[in-house]
């Protein structure tokens, strides 16, 4: 019983104890805005194509237009959308992070995710539900109550620790997906990689010829994914895993030029980073003292 109170007492006081890690959640939620410019801009052009031969079927009911709202705008004025939207996301680089600007920048990630549609992959989803999930991850700008400072603080840190939980969420669900699949367990999944035209990099043509370097490239995808659900949590593997899930992004970037997805799963490492990590790195630049 003691040892209940204990682990209840304990999860409390991370909750409410103050901001958890609030400079690196920081950086993370700048990373993802810039993100999401650079993913607005280069959206524009195929989608005011895609928008001149093709209407968004959005819904009738009076919820679903006022959540699409910015959607229904595009679908009329696809240059306003996105003229809006690139202003707005600039303003949230340029100002503190705030709860109500970011309940914007999770509203105008979803719509733009169904305004892109029929040009959009992984990435977007990715997108937008990590900026869900930040929504509340904003300091107070103002004095508040000490009740409120609780609130605020318990509400940023489990923000923060819902960011973590979902980008854990989207390898348990691929490594457990690809672990039932026959054609990850034998590495035909890699062999088929090549007839994938629209994706596959014929700079590596070649490179998923041998069985025997597909099986061990399927096997080292289960083993990352997997493992990142359990090494991410603990403080002396943490860094290296991060280290080993840039390089596998980096190698699904070049061979089969899907950038997007690599550039946001990476960018998602920067939420389980923390200020002393940036210290680190500071200090590895920083100038010796004679």
């Amino acid at each position: 019983m003691l040892r209940l109170n204990s682990l209840i007492q304990q999860a409390s006081d991370y909750f409410i104890n103050g901001f958890r890690q609030p400079a690196s959640t920081r950086i993370f939620f700048k990373a993802l805005v810039v993100y999401a410019l650079v993913k607005l801009i280069l959206m524009w052009p195929a989608c005011r194509m895609v928008l001149q031969h093709h209407t968004l079927p959005l819904p009738r009911s009076i919820p679903g237009k006022l959540f699409l709202a910015p959607a229904f705008l595009a679908n009329l004025y696809p240059d306003v959308f996105f003229s809006v939207g690139a202003a707005l996301i600039v303003l949230l680089i340029v100002v503190k992070p705030h709860i109500i600007l970011n309940l914007l920048f999770f509203w105008l990630t979803f719509n733009l995710y169904v305004v892109g549609f029929p040009v959009t992959d992984g990435s977007d989803v990715v997108l937008f539900m990590l900026s869900f999930w930040a929504i509340p991850l904003a300091h107070p700008r103002s004095l508040v109550s000490e009740s409120q400072l609780f609130v605020r603080a318990a509400l940023f840190n489990v923000g923060r620790l819902f960011c973590q939980f979902f980008v854990v969420m989207v390898y348990a669900v691929s490594g457990l997906d690809k672990i039932r699949s026959e054609g990850w367990q034998t590495g035909e999944a890699f062999a088929y990689v090549e007839h994938l035209e629209f994706l596959f990099n014929p700079l590596f043509k070649g490179i998923f010829e041998y069985p025997v370097w597909n099986l061990l490239f399927s096997w080292s995808t289960l083993a990352f994914e997997l493992s990142f659900c359990v090494l991410i949590w603990i403080n002396k593997t943490r860094l290296p895993i991060i280290i080993i899930g840039i390089i596998f992004h980096l190698f699904i970037w070049i061979v089969l030029s899907l950038p997007d997805f690599a550039l946001i799963m990476i960018l998602s490492y920067l939420i389980f980073l923390r200020n002393s990590d940036y210290e680190k790195i500071r200090s590895m630049f920083r100038p010796a003292l004679p």
